[in-house]
C-alpha cells in the first residue's frame, strides 16, 4: 500500500511541476506586457489559475475535509461526554 501512496505523491509532484512551466511563461509574459491585472486581462491567465486549482484539488481538498471531519468528531465527542457527566 505504501508503494501506491508514493506513486501518487510522485504523480502529483510531476503534475505541479508540469503546471509550473506555463505558469512561469505566463508570469514573464504578464511582466513584459505590463498587465496590471494579468488574470482578468488575459484568457491564458484564467486558464493557468483554473488548471492550478484543478491540479492541486487532490492535495488541499482531503486536508480541508479531514479537518472538518475531525472538528465535527471532537465537537460531538465533547457534547456526548458532557451529557454523560450530568
Amino acid at each position: 500500500m505504501h508503494h501506491y501512496a508514493s506513486q501518487l505523491v510522485d504523480l502529483l509532484l510531476v503534475l505541479v511541476a508540469a503546471w509550473m512551466v506555463p505558469a512561469t511563461i505566463f508570469v514573464i509574459y504578464a511582466y513584459f506586457a505590463r498587465l496590471k491585472n494579468p488574470v482578468s486581462e488575459s484568457v491564458f491567465g484564467r486558464v493557468v489559475i483554473i488548471s492550478l486549482f484543478i491540479i492541486t484539488t487532490s492535495i488541499w481538498l482531503p486536508i480541508i475535509l479531514t479537518a472538518i471531519v475531525l472538528s465535527l468528531i471532537g465537537h460531538l465527542w465533547f457534547r456526548f461526554r458532557g451529557q454523560l457527566r450530568k
